[in-house]
């Protein structure tokens, strides 16, 4: 790329981490570097998709990311559990992963600490639940004052959250008495779950990155520069446009796999390996 058009992106880059606010998140430098490293292999078409898919990005704070959550408990305690006296939490993951710690297990771990700290549930009991076997009915059978919360930070196309809720819902006495919670969803997926009747609360909802905001040409334009730019990413095949094709733009306490992959995924440039701005690890 010409280093005019370089050095001109590059400030369009910080001029959109001033106006996201992201200069107050502490690693902004170190993000800010890697996006210059990631548009320096980039032509210029492909960096100006680059910097759309930016200026739509979410990008969490610790802080935000536990104020969301707090929010959010609120209003589910005004909404849905005034008559509760004990809550289950339950991670969204499939159950050929129980056993690793997903972003659900962390998003269950933050909110022991964060209800501790809401008035409103300290007559509450908060119980953790961490394998599928415990939402059998042999092991729960939920009360008249009882309720479970199905809870992920991010939520894509929905098919994880469908393997979840196929098991809970083999327990009869979890229908109709649970929500799911999430920080953020797409968009196409709060419609499927509002068509289903399900309890959704959530803080922000968002598009699919690229093919519900472009059309015709200028989407197949988009599609096909985005395929060039994954090309660069060893072992990008079932990540390709993001797990299960979400088109994600997000990074939370950690970067969701449903988002594209330039994001949080080495790519090579030169026969050399770069980290990506957000990476999973």
């Amino acid at each position: 790329m010409d280093k005019k058009v370089h050095l001109n992106s590059i400030m369009q880059l910080f001029i959109l981490f001033t106006e996201k606010k992201w200069i107050q998140i502490d690693s902004y430098k170190d993000v800010l570097k890697r996006f210059g490293n990631l548009i320096e292999s980039l032509t210029k078409e492909q960096t100006d998709l680059l910097l759309e898919l930016t200026e739509r990005y979410t990008w969490l704070s610790y802080n935000e990311y536990n104020s969301i959550l707090r929010k959010l408990f609120i209003e589910l305690q005004k909404s849905k559990l005034e008559t509760v006296t004990k809550l289950y939490l339950f991670p969204i993951k499939k159950i050929d992963d129980e056993d690793e710690v997903k972003s659900g297990d962390i998003v269950q771990y933050m909110l022991k600490g964060i209800l501790a700290f809401i008035d409103d549930y300290d007559s509450i009991e908060i119980i953790l639940l961490k394998k599928f076997e415990e939402l059998n009915t042999e092991n729960l059978v939920l009360k008249e004052n009882e309720y479970i919360v199905f809870v992920d930070d991010f939520i894509g196309s929905g098919k994880t959250l469908d393997s979840t809720l196929k098991i809970a819902l083999g327990n009869k006495t979890i229908d109709g008495n649970f929500s799911i919670l999430t920080t953020i969803i797409q968009e196409g997926t709060v419609q499927e779950l509002l068509e289903k009747n399900i309890s959704v609360l959530y803080g922000k909802s968002s598009k699919k990155g690229i093919s519900e905001y472009y059309v015709d040409d200028v989407l197949e334009s988009k599609v096909n520069l985005m395929s060039e730019i994954e090309n660069k990413i060893p072992g990008v095949k079932n990540y390709r446009f993001g797990f299960e094709k979400s088109e994600g733009l997000a990074t939370l306490m950690r970067t969701p796999n449903n988002t594209f992959p330039i994001f949080w995924k080495e790519y090579m440039h030169k026969k050399e390996k770069f980290k990506p701005p957000f990476p999973r690890f």
